[in-house]
């Protein structure tokens, strides 16, 4: 259990709100070190740690003459954290309060038992060590929000970062930010991945912003992916970036340090979670997020969607990051223009209840498909609160919407 608690400490709200019950002698067997860099890393940060950042704090900064064994029994322990499984919080907590009630007691026993052996003390220890501590067994350190005017408005200015491409939208939903879950969905072959690719790459996207971006692709292979996301930033078509390659090295250089994408067949949702940690994106794609697995058992498709959307929203949450779930549209929204968000596949409430923002991308007809007309449907709008239907226009060959 020692072991699956420092795991759980890495997480910032559960180490503040348990902090002020914890001890080194909790931990034993070299998770005591261990505890003691996740405490120095904590005061100095004011998010949630991951297990590699705490071994290079660990090895590099607080322990750089370790020995080889030494280190080398280090990374066995990391090693073997890694695998656990996360400890349920409240019966970690009621452990963890256990512990701090059966130390007090013994500490309080120790001062007792050298009183009734003859020490020279007026109980003012014990006196101390009851009013200190025991104050605190059923006490939670909570982290309020500030009710500051001036710190709200900075804190909330910059809760739409990275804007829009598309006049019309930025218009009406403005953009997304840290924390933020924002679900892009649409039929099979409507244009959702050049819609999302040109949110990314195209004329004034994110990458060109300056936002680092991050796309899992499960879909369809992430090269052809790549690809449309160099069509969308040069604005050429593949014949054309063939016949002029130092054009286009020229034009993707501006923003190809900026984005990453791979192929991710297969992952679950805590490989997407370590993904995250690891690259730090500001904006992170999932095409397609329902594809993602999730550890558990669920008795209907609509129960494990949730669970992985809900996942979704905490790395968002957890990493100051927007994720960007794509997902398809049922057979309810098959020639509409007005896709809603109960028109999802597999899911009419779990997955919207935890997205901020939801696009609906539709085309109703033929008519539409060769005049190249999409139809964008906002129907949940947590950022700005505007609901509606914009239209514009699709560009397939480079994967670019315009109004």
């Amino acid at each position: 259990m020692e072991k699956e608690l420092i795991k759980l400490l890495l997480n910032k709200k559960f180490y503040t709100k348990n902090k002020t019950k914890l001890s080194k002698e909790f931990f034993t067997n070299g998770t005591g070190d261990l505890y003691e860099t996740i405490e120095h890393a904590h005061e100095d940060s004011d998010k949630d740690l991951s297990i590699n950042e705490v071994s290079s704090l660990h090895m590099d900064v607080y322990n750089p003459a370790t020995t080889r064994a030494k280190k080398e029994n280090f990374d066995a322990l990391v090693n073997e954290i890694k695998e656990l499984e996360l400890p349920n919080e409240t019966i970690a907590s009621n452990i963890i309060r256990a512990l701090y009630k059966r130390r007090i007691a013994n500490k309080i026993a120790v001062l007792a038992t050298e009183i009734y052996n003859g020490k020279d003390s007026d109980f003012s220890e014990i006196k101390k060590e009851l009013e200190i501590s025991f104050d605190d067994i059923d006490k939670d350190e909570y982290e309020y929000v500030t009710s500051d005017v001036s710190s709200l408005i900075d804190k909330l200015k910059d809760n739409t970062k990275w804007k829009f491409n598309l006049s019309s939208l930025k218009e009406n939903v403005n953009g997304v930010g840290e924390g933020n879950l924002a679900i892009i969905f649409a039929r099979p072959e409507s244009g959702k991945t050049a819609f999302w690719v040109n949110l990314v790459a195209g004329i004034d996207g994110f990458a060109a912003q300056g936002a680092k971006v991050c796309a899992l692709i499960n879909e369809e292979p992430a090269i052809r992916t790549q690809m449309r996301l160099i069509n969308a930033h040069t604005g050429m078509t593949f014949d054309e970036i063939r016949a002029d390659m130092d054009v286009t090295k020229e034009k993707w250089a501006e923003v190809k340090q900026n984005i990453k994408i791979l192929d991710t067949v297969d992952w679950s949702l805590d490989e997407v979670d370590e993904f995250v940690q690891k690259e730090k994106p500001d904006i992170l794609v999932i095409d397609q997020l329902d594809k993602v697995n999730v550890k558990g058992n669920f008795a209907r498709t609509d129960e494990k969607l949730r669970a992985v959307y809900t996942g979704a929203r905490e790395i968002a949450k957890r990493n100051n990051c927007c994720v960007i779930a794509i997902s398809q549209a049922s057979a309810d929204g098959h020639g509409k223009m007005e896709l809603t968000f109960d028109m999802m596949e597999g899911s009419k409430t779990g997955k919207a209840a935890e997205a901020d923002v939801i696009i609906g991308v539709g085309f109703r007809d033929k008519v539409d498909t060769e005049q190249n007309v999409r139809g964008l449907y906002i129907s949940k709008n947590k950022i700005t609160g505007w609901h509606g239907q914009i239209t514009c226009m699709i560009q397939p060959e480079l994967s670019r919407y315009y109004d």
